[in-house]
């Protein structure tokens, strides 16, 4: 049941750069079917995982700048927690069925 809430679910990524990356491809491999992100080549990236995937370029979704509680001093390390943390959220939200 929990898989076809997943893969029902319309998911907007509002991250850039690598943690957009981080939860792109956190969402596609946990079976989201259709998924839109702000980068035409990280849209690419998101098909070639899965062809199966809609996964759609959208530039006006608004970025969401705020991070994670987790307060890295390394940007990459920041960037790959708030990219999991957001796409964790995602799958616990719809999986409980907060719109």
């Amino acid at each position: 049941m929990g898989q076809t809430k997943i893969a029902r679910a319309s998911v907007d990524v509002p991250l850039d750069g690598f943690a957009a990356e981080v939860a792109g491809g956190y969402l596609v491999g946990a079976g989201a079917r259709r998924v839109r992100v702000r980068d035409p080549a990280l849209a690419a990236t998101l098909r070639a995982m899965d062809p199966s995937v809609r996964v759609e370029f959208a530039p006006a979704i608004a970025v969401e700048r705020a991070p994670g509680p987790f307060g890295f001093r390394d940007p990459a390390a920041q960037a790959l927690a708030d990219g999991a943390h957001f796409a964790l959220r995602t799958v616990r939200a719809v999986l409980e069925g907060v719109p």
